[in-house]
């Protein structure tokens, strides 16, 4: 692939989200690093959609990728950030998109691969038309949330903007900060905003999703746990 070819051409992107355990690993060995069927060898890069990946330190508990398999598959997104750090979804998306341009400038084939789902939709459909950040009350509320604890704020949620509720785990802390940060610098719900709707045009997208039946799915979660500690979890 020769990029400089392609001057304001849609850069093709490879997406494959995969729940934890369902393989993806594996498949990505298989296909673009050291596996029988790599056609892809030394052809594409990973990007990396994982929530908790981007933070360093916590490599057991996170299954990041060995050694062996970054020195021959360059993944990104993944030790960027100290834990204390916040890192949202904007985030995610601004450096996935500096990553597959970086990636495609070179002529390979940019892979943002994971099981985030948040982050897949944002880097697919684009982010919704939320205001940015309002440092005081991201504060604040960063205050009241150490101070009170997600279950008060997330039933303030439910009154203001029960719409976002809805979709928000009541032990998301970030996410019930974020939409109770949107009601207060706004005073509109966030759920009012425009949701974007289509694919982002600045991408040829290729799709994949992988699936396993529940049952073997948690027995392949099991024993990865059991792995995990085995490896030494407890400790990290």
């Amino acid at each position: 692939m020769n990029s400089s070819n392609h001057t304001g051409a849609k850069i093709p992107v490879l997406v494959l989200f995969a729940p934890t355990a369902t393989g993806k690993t594996a498949l990505l060995r298989t296909l673009f690093a050291e596996g029988s069927l790599s056609f892809f060898k030394g052809k594409a890069e990973i990007v990396s959609a994982d929530s908790m990946q981007v933070y360093r330190g916590m490599n057991i508990g996170t299954a990041k990728p060995d050694s062996a398999l970054l020195s021959v598959l360059p993944h990104h997104l993944i030790d960027i950030c100290s834990p204390r750090e916040q890192f949202s979804v904007a985030d995610f998306v601004a450096r996935a998109d500096s990553a597959c341009a970086e990636i495609y400038s070179r002529g390979k084939i940019p892979v943002v691969a994971g099981g985030t789902g948040f982050y897949i939709r944002a880097f697919l459909l684009g982010l919704p038309e939320t205001p940015d950040a309002d440092e005081n009350v991201r504060a604040e509320l960063r205050r009241r949330m150490e101070a009170e604890g997600p279950a008060e704020l997330y039933a303030e949620l439910r009154t203001l903007d029960p719409e976002s509720a809805a979709v928000i785990h009541e032990h998301d802390r970030y996410r019930i900060q974020r939409a109770l940060e949107v009601y207060a610098a706004t005073g509109r719900p966030r759920s009012s905003f425009r949701k974007r709707v289509g694919l982002r045009e600045r991408y040829a997208f290729c799709t994949l999703i992988l699936s396993m039946e529940r049952k073997m799915l948690y027995e392949r979660i099991n024993q990865r746990v059991d792995g995990m500690f085995d490896e030494g979890l407890e400790q990290e």
